[in-house]
């Protein structure tokens, strides 16, 4: 947390009996019960996360809607990444099928509250958006998509950002895994591929075909989820007016074309 605002999470210092420890003090209202719920289940699985404490949804304390979570003291996983440290990459590796492996059945009736979405419906998501815009190469990666998909994975739960900085490590042992305003099932592989995505230095490594024969997927699929990251992120770039980190607009159109001639 470099900074605090209204919506960024603020840490707290709290001193009792001459002993120090940290908190975060959530200020987001944005899905604020939902994480504070899934993060109450989290704490009875495998999965080590934040604590949470005392959601107040009606401003009573404080004015405003927030809850307390236990600050986890570490450094993120990015930096070990960038660097190509191998035990970094174990770790990630077993971060992330350690949180897709947790069952609807862990979650209880939570489960049936957190959304589904396959990466079928992202692709035709997406094309509802694009196919009323001007771009060939848009429209011929949805028919290429289309026609191509292959057999797709189940669903399964995560966070909804498997961003590295998600990640806190302490010691070279995973402390947390924090940021769970987006918890959902959805895409395993897709969800996977976008640290890989935001940041093209860690491309080129075998990460990510190692992630699918773990999880006893084909990395053959990758280059089919690379159409649709590029093909998704497209329909975001247009629909926000924003750019999604070094990702334009025109730059996506230019990798679909080249996907769709690889």
């Amino acid at each position: 947390m470099k900074k605090s605002t209204r919506e960024v999470p603020w840490r707290l210092e709290v001193e009792v009996n001459g002993l120090t420890r940290f908190y975060v003090l959530q200020l987001d209202p944005k899905n604020m019960e939902r994480e504070f719920r899934v993060l109450e289940v989290m704490e009875t699985t495998s999965v080590p996360t934040p604590r949470v404490y005392g959601l107040d949804l009606r401003g009573e304390a404080l004015g405003r809607a927030c809850f307390f979570s236990d600050f986890i003291e570490g450094e993120t996983l990015l930096d070990s990444m960038l660097k190509g440290e191998k035990w970094a990459e174990a770790l990630y590796l077993d971060a992330v099928s350690g949180l897709q492996a947790v069952t609807e059945d862990e979650l209880g009736d939570l489960a049936h509250d957190l959304k589904r979405e396959t990466a079928a419906d992202m692709l035709e998501d997406a094309h509802a958006f694009l196919k009323g815009a001007s771009l060939p190469n848009a429209e011929r990666a949805y028919e290429a998509l289309k026609t191509t998909m292959p057999a797709l994975p189940p669903v399964r739960f995560s966070n909804g950002d498997l961003w590295l900085e998600n990640f806190i490590v302490k010691d070279r042992k995973l402390a947390g895994v924090i940021d769970f305003p987006g918890a959902a099932f959805s895409d395993p592989i897709f969800e996977f591929l976008l640290s890989f995505f935001v940041t093209p230095a860690l491309q080129g490594r075998g990460v990510e075909d190692r992630y699918c024969r773990r999880m006893g997927y084909d990395p053959a699929l990758l280059h089919w989820y690379h159409g649709l990251e590029y093909f998704d992120t497209l329909r975001w770039v247009l629909k926000t007016g924003n750019d999604f980190e070094h990702h334009t607009a025109e730059n996506l159109e230019e990798n679909l074309a080249r996907w769709l001639e690889a």
